[in-house]
């Protein structure tokens, strides 16, 4: 799947849908900027602050406007 910089996305974090922005995309993997929720305790590490910036593989992104199940 093709990601654009500046593209709304949505980031899967094992079942937890996170929304963010695409930063760059490169072989297999996006680089994306999202917003945590803090009401989550996340078992990604205390590193992670509101707004992260994160490097995911690109088969847990998906386009802001596709139905996430």
């Amino acid at each position: 799947m093709k990601f654009e910089p500046g593209e709304d996305i949505v980031v899967d974090f094992d079942g937890v849908h996170v929304p963010g922005e695409v930063i760059r995309q490169s072989n297999g993997w996006v680089m994306a900027t999202v917003d945590l929720d803090p009401e989550i305790e996340w078992t990604l590490g205390a590193r992670l602050h509101r707004r992260s910036t994160v490097c995911v593989p690109e088969t847990r992104v998906s386009h802001a406007e596709q139905k996430v199940e």
